[in-house]
Formats: C-alpha cells, structure tokens, sequence
C-alpha cells in the first residue's frame, strides 16, 4: 500500500508485566523504531529517576534502534484542574518533572491530559478552564526553553473529550509549544475520530491507536472492538500527519507474541513500523515550512 503510516509502541504495553529493560527489547523485537516512555512505577516514574538512570535509558533505546516520541505518566492520579490547591500543584510539580525528564531523553513530546471533574459534584466549568490554564501557562514556561512540545491529549473523563474542544484551549494560548495527542479509542462514543482528528489538525502532534468498545473503555488489540481503522487511517493519510502513531495497546494481557499479529492487523490499512517518520514537527509547523 501507498503512503504508508509510521507505526510505534509504548512501554505502557508491558507494564506491570515485565521490567523497562525487558520491555525495550521486546518493543525492538517487535520491530517499532518509535516508542512512548509511559513514566509510571514500577518502570519508572520522573521525579525519582536519576541523572544517571536518564542516561542509561537513553543509551538503551540507541542501542535498540528505538527513538522516543514522548513521555506519558498515564494519569492514573495526575489532575491539573482538581479542586483542591494540594494535588493541583502536585499535579503541576509532577509534570514538570516530565517535562525535564523528555529534555534529558530527548523525546520531543510530553502528554498532558487536561484532568477531571467529580462525576457526582463537578466544579464550575470555569473554575476548571481557569486552573487549567494557570497549569499549562506554568508547564509552558518550562518547556519552551527546553524545546519540549506539551501534547494535550482527549480525555474520556467526561471533560474534554472531543478534539475541538482541545483546539479551543490550544487556540487561546497559541503557543509554539503546545498541540494535541488524539486518541480515538478515547473519544469513540463523543465524536467520529475522523472527524476528531480533521478538526485538530493544525495543532496535531502525536496520534494514538487501539480498539475499544462504545460501551466499555479500553485500549486493546485491533479487531476486537469497534474502531474503524479504515476511516482513521484515511483521516491521517488526509492531513498529512508524518509522526508515528503510538499504538497504545494497554489491556493487562501479555502483549508478546500478540503484538506481532497486531501489527499484521494494522499493516491492512497501511501503518507499518518500518515505514519513515518525521518526528518532532506539527501540521502547522510542516505547513508554515
């Protein structure tokens, strides 16, 4: 197939299941030369990974071929928008810790969810736009000098979970320094992710991929779910996204050898692990070349 689609992985995939050394080298023997740091224990988490550690975690990737698009903390606890002044600023604390970590690494992305509102008492929604933007306004501060790029990602937490809602946050900073993650196994049951993914693509920095199901969340093996690939490749193939897509199979079952057939599944609509990546660049910075 033409206009083939640059695949990577993440460590995400072995988490809980193997140590980050043994998760490297089965990303290598799965074949990605691209991958996505998720910086959660037991692998590894920013604020207490050494100078060192960087340095050792970056000559293993080199040795495996493997170039990093960015660092993910998974946001199992982060919540740049909580209530409460405590955790919000341990929040912005930790990911500042991120963002230094994908400097010392040199993965050009950090992911940033926006966070999350109590489902039964949900704080104002401008209280929420207000803390979000006096967290990011403090992350951009310290990525920019670093040349790091903050990726808003789509959330399915019920805030945010649409990609131009995403653009309006991205528009009021227009800042060199912030774009977009879109993940459509994350927006499936609030918008198309064609569509999602149409409507971003001029802050578009990285993309993520996995099935899920309308019904119960997840982020597993293609075919399994309701994701249609098809449309969501053409949507790629469409906007002129050159970055890898991040395959972000994270299920809890062993992701070796099923990968590998993941990876056959993908190849039908074209995205291939060998395929060349232009990494680190937007849309829009690729359209004002």
């Amino acid at each position: 197939m033409t206009n083939a689609l640059p695949l990577g992985g993440t460590t995400y995939s072995w988490l809980y299941q193997a140590s980050l050394t043994e998760t490297l080298r089965g990303l290598a023997e799965a074949g990605f030369s691209y991958a996505e740091i998720t910086t959660a224990a037991p692998h590894l988490q920013a604020p207490d990974f050494g100078a060192y550690e960087r340095f050792m975690l970056k000559k293993e990737m080199s040795s495996l071929g493997i170039s990093p698009t960015s660092v993910n903390p998974g946001f199992m606890d982060i919540n740049l928008m909580s209530p409460s002044t405590d955790f919000r600023e341990a929040s912005v604390k930790h990911m500042l810790a991120e963002i230094e970590l994908a400097s010392d690494i040199e993965a050009p992305f950090v992911i940033a969810i926006p966070g999350r509102r109590h489902g039964l008492s949900p704080a104002p929604a401008e209280a929420c736009q207000w803390w979000l933007e006096q967290a990011l306004t403090t992350l951009l501060r310290r990525a920019e000098p670093l040349g790091v790029k903050i990726a808003l990602e789509t959330s399915p937490y019920g805030y945010m979970g649409r990609g131009s809602e995403l653009m309006e946050v991205a528009d009021r900073f227009n800042h060199p320094n912030l774009g977009i993650a879109y993940d459509c196994a994350n927006t499936i049951n609030n918008e198309d992710p064609g569509d999602g993914l149409r409507a971003v693509s001029s802050r578009l920095l990285l993309v993520h991929v996995s099935d899920t199901w309308r019904e119960r969340w997840a982020h597993t093996s293609p075919g399994r779910g309701e994701v249609d690939f098809a449309s969501y490749a053409d949507a790629i193939r469409e906007i002129g996204y050159t970055s890898p897509t991040i395959y972000e199979l994270v299920d809890l079952e062993p992701p070796m050898p099923r990968i590998m057939e993941d990876i056959e599944y993908f190849r039908r609509f074209g995205w291939d692990p060998a395929a060349p990546a232009q990494l680190g660049k937007s849309h829009r910075d690729l359209e004002m070349r």
